[in-house]
């Protein structure tokens, strides 16, 4: 086996290439390479002249394989090493909560569906540990950038008002448990000082009852730290991160679990869920983490003499396998009521370069 040079006037000159010799075949060089046949075949035909694509072996005339690059197959050797890899726990069967190690970025979007009524939110959220103390609980800083409403920024008087009283609070700190449980709000002071300047601006430029609404409404969240925090109890994406899926779960990676998701705006629903970590990693070399289950009816419509309420609760974490960072969320749940009502939320992290552009 032995790699050439190509004449100057060879249109594969950019690529790293295989000369195939007398009595070659796709397996053999595959066999020698220590990569999969139907890999070379397949990163071949991606840039190959049409004359060159390889079908089931060799042509006559082949001379030359492209290979992709040398990481590439680093990569894709990795990866195949790691297939069928056991997830690692920590004793007790306890899945790490590494805070220090979480600084990211992560595209976030809400899609809420009542009735025929349906509606998509899009935002950029970082999150970044500040710091932890001696009793295990985190300090995170949150921040989130202008929000999209169906793709648009919204650009009305009445969103205008929203955006600049929600705006008071961020950078938002939160304290989280060991389990990786948001438990309450850190900065309230900062908040509620920062509220103050923005009422002056919001009572200068907007006038009228939907302005009292709203700074009415702000002021009640902000009376003190405990409404503060009731009042963004509702808000999707710190309810989905911080779930406190960093818990203690059985030998067999999975255990019965009740999760309280706000739904609907200031309210409850129960779910009864089974949690689970797949034991081994996914495709990508991620640990995922499930919560699947039902809606628990609180009982009041069958006390009426109608049926329960029927809803589902699914979520999927995607964590990195050394940090066990959250990488990725899907989550959707939903109650059939009269106007049914489902919620679906997708966080994914954001790469360098992304977040830069």
């Amino acid at each position: 086996m032995y790699y050439e040079d190509k004449p100057e006037e060879s249109p594969y000159d950019k690529f790293r290439t295989y000369k195939i010799k007398k009595g070659d075949t796709l397996a053999s060089v595959a066999r020698d390479l220590g990569v999969e046949a139907d890999e070379l075949r397949w990163y071949h035909n991606m840039y190959c002249e049409i004359q060159d694509l390889i079908e089931a072996d060799f042509k006559s005339y082949s001379e030359f394989l492209i290979l992709a690059p040398g990481k590439y197959i680093e990569d894709r050797k990795e990866k195949e090493e790691k297939k069928g890899q056991k997830v690692t726990l920590s004793s007790n069967h306890i899945l790490p909560f590494v805070a220090d190690r979480i600084n990211k970025d992560y595209k976030v979007q809400y899609t809420t569906v009542f009735g025929d009524q349906v509606d998509t939110i899009e935002m950029e959220v970082s999150v970044k540990w500040l710091a932890t103390d001696k009793n295990s609980f985190h300090l995170f800083e949150i921040n989130r950038d202008a929000i999209k409403v169906n793709n648009e920024v919204s650009d009305t008087v009445m969103d205008e008002l929203a955006a600049k009283t929600a705006k008071v609070l961020y950078p938002l700190k939160i304290v989280v448990d060991d389990t990786g449980k948001w438990i309450a709000v850190y900065n309230y002071d900062e908040i509620d000082n920062r509220w103050k300047d923005t009422k002056e601006e919001v009572l200068d430029y907007f006038e009228g009852e939907v302005a009292e609404n709203y700074i009415e409404h702000t002021e009640y969240a902000l009376e003190n730290s405990e409404t503060l925090f009731d009042s963004l109890a509702s808000d999707y994406f710190l309810r989905a991160f911080f779930n406190g899926i960093y818990v203690g779960y059985t030998s067999n990676y999975s255990f019965q679990n009740e999760v309280f998701f706000p739904l609907e705006k200031d309210e409850e629903s129960k779910f009864a869920v089974e949690q689970k970590i797949d034991s081994i990693l996914d495709e990508s070399n991620l640990v995922k983490v499930e919560q699947k289950g039902d809606y628990v009816d609180s009982g009041g419509e069958a006390s009426f003499g109608f049926d329960p309420w029927k809803g589902k609760f699914n979520a999927s974490y995607f964590l990195d396998e050394h940090s066990y960072c959250i990488e990725k969320i899907n989550l959707e749940c939903n109650i059939e009521y009269d106007e049914p009502i489902k919620v679906i939320i997708q966080i994914e992290s954001l790469k360098n370069e992304e977040t830069q552009n």
